[in-house]
């Protein structure tokens, strides 16, 4: 996607981060694993060379940042225009977005790129727009942790344990624990070099896939009883269906847990045999609507994501609808049935 090389843009991704003393990162608004490992390992990347860091987040991130050393934080009640003040070395700065590409998308970030000396983005989404004054995609990528590994080595920047911890857990969260079929053999190298600094991957695996709180459980349970499958367009002699599960706020209410709780349930669906595709809708105010999606093999649910102002990746992506649930059902029944007819008509 990005007209540059790797290699051209790391000796480029170089001189940015050699020009500049003070750097503010941002991920994606709703930070993930791979959005909070990158702000956070390039981060520990940069104070390691003398330069200050601040991060700006926006959406709960605690179950990430549980997990690696905290990095200082622009508050929550701070607007970015008045980042300048919280560097203790001076009031300029760079801004990198890193796993998003829009600054719309970081959300509280949105206008640090206005008021930053310079701004430089990494990503590796199918979806990704350049607005930074320097620019690098590379969908090719299992995740932007993947991604920024390599420069760091082609730059020659030391990864110590700390580093790889972060970074493992991006590409481990991207990947579903190198399950997913963006895992590539060199995916399998990182991991692999990234066990061999100290790593403790079982840990790490264990805490992002296999441990939920009660809330969360409860979340997953009323999203279950809540689903119903639709069926797709046959294709080579499969049935590509369609799971499709609502959760209303007063459902959520009623059950004790909230939107944030329900933030991994769509993975959990994809897994049900019967659904090539699966989409999980919140309602997150009064006909507004966010919906996360995932298939197997077939969907291209980031097209799908697109065609409604979202984007993400070709088997997870997400977009939010100002409509009422029973529109977004047809709306998005409609996209993901028309790109399996065009499918079927291309084999």
């Amino acid at each position: 996607m990005s007209k540059l090389t790797r290699n051209e843009f790391a000796k480029q991704f170089q001189r940015f981060i050699d020009k500049y003393d003070r750097f503010l990162l941002s991920g994606h608004i709703r930070p993930d694993g791979d959005s909070i490992g990158v702000c956070y390992s390039l981060g520990y990347a940069l104070e390691q060379m003398g330069k200050e860091v601040l991060v700006c987040l926006d959406g709960n991130a605690d179950r990430y940042l549980k997990l690696i050393r905290p990095l200082p934080l622009l508050p929550e009640d701070v607007e970015v225009k008045d980042a300048s003040r919280y560097f203790k070395t001076g009031k300029t700065f760079a801004f990198i977005m890193l796993d998003c590409s829009e600054p719309e998308r970081t959300g509280r970030a949105a206008d640090a790129i206005l008021y930053a000396s310079a701004s430089l983005t990494i990503d590796h989404h199918v979806t990704s727009k350049e607005a930074a004054d320097f620019n690098y995609t590379e969908p090719e990528s299992s995740s932007t942790c993947e991604l920024l590994y390599h420069l760091m080595k082609l730059c020659s920047i030391p990864v110590n344990r700390e580093i790889a911890t972060a970074l493992y857990m991006g590409v481990s969260f991207d990947t579903g624990g190198l399950r997913h079929s963006n895992t590539s053999a060199d995916t399998y190298q990182m991991a692999s070099d990234l066990k061999r600094l100290g790593v403790d991957t079982t840990y790490l695996t264990n805490q992002l896939f296999h441990t939920k709180s009660m809330t969360e459980m409860k979340a997953l349970s009323s999203a279950i009883r809540s689903s119903k499958i639709y069926h797709g367009v046959s294709r080579d002699g499969e049935k590509n269906d369609i799971l499709i599960s609502y959760l209303s706020q007063a459902e959520m209410s009623r059950c004790g847990f909230s939107a944030q709780d329900a933030d991994g349930v769509v993975g959990y669906l994809n897994e049900i045999e019967d659904a090539e595709t699966a989409i999980f809708l919140r309602e997150i105010g009064p006909d507004q609507i966010r919906a996360n999606m995932r298939s197997k093999s077939v969907v291209d649910v980031a097209r799908v994501a697109s065609l409604f102002g979202g984007g993400g990746h070709v088997r997870a992506a997400g977009c939010t609808f100002q409509d009422p649930p029973l529109l977004v059902k047809q709306k998005l029944l409609e996209a993901i049935r028309l790109q399996l007819s065009d499918l079927q008509e291309e084999a």
